[in-house]
């Protein structure tokens, strides 16, 4: 159980993943997003013990990106050795094709400087457009991201973005938990430390608490609402002038 978010952002691209697994009842955290090339990041919903194996297969490959088929099919064939591997071995301990793939069957999001693909873990290849979730509670982010998402936003609005639908995420499902991992596509692709995604964390949280503040003071005293209303759009306006 696990949410993975990939976005577009004008300047690059954004990965982000909560860090809680479920293993024998118990919650723990794992990490979920991996580099496996200097371009490409990527984030994995499934077992623990396959995702090891893919990040391993993925990062042996040479993949300079996802721009050309070429790159994609290497991905892809790579996946689809690895299910055919597993399919082999253990497909008779679940009773049933079908078992099996529910058991197995995970997806990735990987990610480059202008591209987002979700790969299914038996290799097939999906493009994805300006953003895409998976795992538990997808649809919700899916939904929030549809209200949400602007293109024009830069990586560190997109960061902030990732960040405030998965603890949105959280609140809904509770396989879904902290640490928060993110990682960012632009000249290069890197995992972001955890004191970086912290920060970012933080101030999320702090602007969710002043949201709730409001919320009380307009429920109270409803006669605030227009004076906050008019404040809003006139901060929007001058946003958009300068966008202009």
């Amino acid at each position: 159980m696990t949410i993975i978010i990939a976005l577009k952002c004008k300047d690059g691209n954004v990965i982000a993943s909560d860090g809680r697994i479920v293993r024998l009842d118990e919650f723990r955290s794992e990490q979920k997003i991996f580099k496996i090339s200097r371009n490409v990041l990527i984030g994995l919903a499934g077992s623990t013990g396959v995702i090891k194996r893919i990040v391993s297969a993925l990062s042996e490959i040479n993949i300079s990106g996802l721009g050309g088929n070429e790159e994609v099919e290497k991905i892809e064939n790579t996946l689809a050795k690895i299910y055919k591997y597993h399919r082999g071995i253990y497909v008779d301990n679940f009773g049933s094709i079908d078992e099996f793939n529910r058991q197995f069957y995970g997806n990735l999001l990987a990610v480059d400087r202008e591209n987002i693909y979700m790969f299914f873990f038996d290799g097939y290849p999906e493009p994805c457009g300006k953003y895409e979730a998976i795992g538990s509670a997808s649809g919700y982010v899916r939904t929030l991201m549809e209200g949400l998402y602007d293109e024009s936003m830069d990586i560190e609005r997109g960061l902030e973005l990732a960040v405030y639908c998965i603890i949105q995420a959280m609140k809904v499902s509770r396989d879904i938990g902290e640490p928060i991992q993110l990682g960012v596509v632009e000249e290069e692709a890197k995992v972001l430390d955890l004191q970086t995604v912290e920060k970012i964390v933080k101030k999320i949280n702090g602007r969710e608490k002043v949201l709730h503040n409001i919320w009380n003071i307009i429920s109270r005293e409803p006669e605030f609402q227009e004076e906050i209303e008019k404040l809003i759009q006139s901060k929007l306006s001058q946003s958009a002038q300068g966008k202009t």
